[in-house]
């Protein structure tokens, strides 16, 4: 009875401790996703020297009325209407003629809409924003590229009413881009062009919704990348898709610019992929909040880079990832020698855990199979379940573009069930493991996917490199103390361990989910495996009501996969388009 009466108070106070820790992970979770949405759409009546969504949204409503391919009548009263508010203005743009040949080797007649807004020194480099106002043949394309072209206008207005710049600002709007980049390679053929032009900030769509991200640069960014987290006022970028994007066959008009040897900056947004490419790609598609941050990238870039020195843009590549609305950065010189560093510090902390006999060669051997095995399990049982869901509804819920409706379900049912999995391993494995080698584990782990980073994609090297420095650390603390086991569980070291990982990870998977397929973000099943193992002591918290733990997960995987079966029949809202590639 005795007995009792002592635990009764520990299970207490580990049951407030769980909650509390689960609702602070819960609480960094959602600010981060809100961090990165994007801003309040501004009215009508802001004021005139900024970006406005509804004032730009009333272009767009005559650019996307209708479907505009390269070579239609359509096209030709969106560029007509394009160059009458240009010059309203005041910038007198030109229609430049130029020809194309298309991927079946027919010629085409393209027009390129050409202005220029005179700075204060023209004879300096110009700063280029561009964009296209071509659509596919499959949809009006309002927001591919419609919401950019609608941008550039209100923009140039915006600039028009603040001070005068010091560089002279293009506004190069491309036709042809849908069929091949006929337009700007047109354009970047003439050697004025290449002269004249010091940086592009070229705007595009592969989605309808979300942030804008700047998610590719040219290459020895680390001046493009100090002005842009000097100019944008709520960044949204990192290095690791920037990396991503280089090894992607996805071609922009920035592709053809920096071919020609140009500096630039890409921006896009990517949520609401089943849009895309398809008749849905309309008005009723648009989100004002999403213009608004297109426009406002647009408008920052051109007072940074309007009053900056063009002509030495180029210098040693920076890796930058955003962080609560800030853009931190450093040289990628430096991720090399802190791997090393991080090495040498791991074997350190190893060497002297076993001394102070807090860890066991046996228990390490078992924290590796528990891992590496929580990770082949889980993606195991992710593909298996995905083959079987994708078998019986998600197949006729995937488009041609790729996209499937309701993918985030499947995203979010792959993190669940490798919380499952992780937990009944580790309910085997815990008597046999302790929390410090799990964690040596989990970061030797870190360690290994660093090191390869650092080799083929150093732009990712921050999503391991941080959340090891800060590990080092508290297990460092932890070692010292000589009680490691009390100042992990400690809710201090707990908090301290979860933050970058939640933080970082969190942004990532959101833009992958949005991004990928669900077939592709399986992977994402053995990253969240080694996170669990850095987080062990959390997850142990967490976890240890095990009965409950398990139930909650089971109660959500149920609701997902129930609510992707329920939405399973395409209606008329939600129409699959594989007749429009035979008819095109």
């Amino acid at each position: 009875m005795e007995r009792v009466i002592k635990k009764e108070p520990k299970r207490g106070l580990t049951g407030i401790k769980a909650v509390s820790i689960a609702f602070v992970i819960l609480v960094l979770i959602a600010a981060t996703l809100f961090v990165d949405q994007p801003p309040r759409p501004q009215p009508s009546t802001a004021p005139t020297e900024q970006f406005s969504a509804e004032r730009a949204m009333q272009h767009l409503q005559f650019i996307a009325k209708e479907t505009r391919p390269s070579g239609s009548e359509r096209i030709k009263h969106v560029r007509d209407y394009v160059v009458a508010e240009l010059t309203k203005l005041g910038i007198q743009p030109q229609v430049q003629q130029e020809q194309g040949t298309t991927y079946d080797n027919k010629s085409i007649e393209l027009h390129n809409i050409v202005g220029v807004l005179k700075g204060k020194n023209s004879e300096g480099k110009a700063l280029m924003l561009s964009t296209h106002y071509d659509s596919v043949y499959f949809g009006p394309g309002a927001n591919d590229a419609g919401v950019s072209v609608a941008a550039l206008i209100e923009t140039v207005r915006a600039l028009k009413n603040g001070e005068p710049l010091q560089n002279d600002i293009w506004i190069v709007i491309t036709d042809g881009e849908e069929i091949g980049l006929l337009g700007a390679k047109a354009f970047w053929d003439k050697a004025e062009h290449r002269e004249k032009i010091g940086l592009v900030a070229n705007f595009e769509a592969r989605g309808s919704k979300g942030a804008s991200l700047m998610f590719q640069t040219s290459e020895e960014n680390g001046a493009l990348i100090q002005h842009f987290a000097q100019g944008a006022p709520e960044p949204v970028a990192n290095s690791f898709m920037g990396d991503l994007y280089r090894l992607l066959p996805n071609d922009t008009d920035l592709t053809v610019a920096l071919h020609a040897g140009i500096p630039g900056l890409n921006f896009a947004y990517i949520a609401g992929w089943s849009a895309y490419h398809t008749p849905k790609d309309n008005l009723e598609n648009v989100d004002l909040s999403t213009l608004q941050h297109q426009g406002e990238n647009a408008l920052a870039m051109s007072r940074q880079f309007g009053n900056a020195e063009l002509e030495q843009l180029r210098s040693p590549d920076h890796v930058y990832f955003s962080l609560f609305g800030q853009l931190a950065h450093y040289p990628k010189s430096i991720v090399a020698p802190i791997t090393i560093v991080l090495w040498l510090t791991a074997v350190a902390l190893i060497v002297v855990a076993f001394r102070q006999q807090q860890i066991r060669l046996r228990g390490m051997m078992i924290s590796v199979l528990a891992v590496i095995g929580s990770a082949v399990l889980s993606l195991s049982v992710n593909y298996l379940l995905y083959q079987l869901v994708y078998t019986l509804w998600a197949k006729k819920m995937t488009l041609f573009n790729g996209a499937t409706y309701d993918a985030y379900l499947y995203h979010i049912s792959f993190l669940l069930i490798t919380l499952f999995v992780h937990a009944l391993l580790m309910k085997k494995w815990n008597a046999r493991t302790n929390v410090l080698e799990i964690m040596l584990v989990g970061m030797v782990l870190f360690l290994l996917i660093l090191t390869v980073s650092v080799i083929w994609l150093p732009g990712a090297s921050y999503l391991w490199m941080v959340p090891l420095i800060i590990h080092s650390i508290v297990i460092g603390f932890s070692l010292y103390k000589k009680d490691a086991d009390r100042v992990l569980n400690g809710v201090p070291a707990i908090l301290l361990t979860a933050f970058a990982p939640i933080v970082l990870f969190t942004t990532l998977f959101h833009l992958l989910f949005h991004a990928m397929s669900p077939s592709i973000t399986l992977v994402v099943s053995i990253i969240f495996t080694f996170i669990l193992a850095l987080l062990n002591p959390a997850f142990r918290l967490l976890s240890a009501h095990h009965r409950w733990f398990v139930a909650v997960l089971s109660v959500c995987l149920v609701v997902l996969l129930a609510w992707g079966w329920m939405n399973a029949v395409p209606s008329e809202d939600r129409p699959v388009y594989e007749h429009l590639l035979d008819d095109h």
